[in-house]
């Protein structure tokens, strides 16, 4: 099987027709028909049923064209990734921190003349970690710390990643100004009992790879979410509390206050990094670089 025969199922299912579908791809109807019965009998599956009036596709076929029309629009997007015209792209995947966003925007301006897209991806753990590995990411952000630490690094070395600390942060609990706990100086597990904790919804693989630091109470209500707008307008809205490396540069700070959390064990931050790509590229150095500057004030 071969994208061109992929594209010759769907010219085919588009026009119902061997003959039209011919016309369009500028090959003979005896090859077209000949290229998709090599197909079927490659794949043990009958993907037309033909008649006098054209041709229609079989269940198989269905299923078939569903598959193709992703391969085909990745194919797709890889050929005009490199067309003359189209700059590089760099890409981070990371858990929901709010200080990645200014060394995002100095990158994207130094390197503007060679790098046309630079993106952030705020995600969950497990797909960061895949991301990194697919090379659909230049890298990673994630934390580890006694609960995850053991399962996290086994992750890391099967799928060939390497994790490189940026330094060590104990946990803060997030909070509207306005929060009855607001006023403290630092806050004990026993003072959140009765409050609902806000939470970033990751995957349930039965492993722990929650980005949150607090684990969930026996009983406690849980507001969960995926964004990190509407994590905050959760808690400006509420009473629930968030908990994090409390690691905030930007106007969050104004409507959100961060208290320690008494007795807390620090969780180490840290790049996550493919051993496959044997050395970094210049924009990927220079972005850890104006992280770790990012990240000076709170070490």
């Amino acid at each position: 099987m071969n994208f061109q025969q992929c594209r010759y199922v769907l010219t085919i299912a588009e026009t119902g027709s061997f003959s039209q579908a011919a016309k369009q791809l500028f090959v003979t109807q005896p090859n077209l028909s000949t290229s998709i019965k090599e197909l079927e009998e490659e794949l043990g599956v009958q993907l037309f049923t033909r008649s006098n009036t054209g041709a229609k596709l079989t269940e198989d076929g269905f299923d078939f064209i569903k598959y193709a029309r992703r391969i085909l629009g990745e194919v797709d997007l890889l050929e005009e990734r490199y067309r003359s015209h189209f700059k590089k792209s760099f890409t981070v995947a990371s858990h929901h921190y709010d200080f990645l966003s200014l060394p995002l925007t100095r990158i994207a301006a130094q390197f503007e003349d060679d790098y046309q897209e630079c993106q952030l991806i705020e995600t969950t753990t497990k797909k960061i970690l895949e991301s990194v590995a697919k090379f659909e990411s230049d890298l990673g952000i994630i934390y580890l710390d006694d609960d995850n630490r053991h399962i996290l690094e086994r992750s890391l070395a099967q799928q060939e990643l390497t994790f490189t600390s940026l330094g060590d942060f104990p946990t803060r609990i997030f909070l509207r100004r306005n929060h009855p706990l607001a006023n403290r100086s630092a806050i004990s597990p026993k003072d959140l009992k009765g409050y609902p904790q806000a939470r970033f919804r990751q995957e349930k693989t039965g492993l722990n790879f929650d980005e949150d630091p607090l684990e969930v109470k026996d009983g406690q209500n849980v507001i969960y979410t995926n964004d990190r707008g509407t994590m905050m307008n959760i808690l400006c809205a509420s009473d629930a509390y968030a908990s994090g490396l409390g690691i905030v540069n930007s106007f969050i700070k104004d409507q959100i206050v961060l208290i320690p959390l008494e007795d807390s064990p620090s969780h180490t931050l840290g790049i996550v990094t493919s051993q496959k790509k044997k050395k970094k590229t210049e924009i990927t150095e220079t972005f850890i670089q104006f992280v770790k500057e990012s990240l000076a004030e709170h070490c």
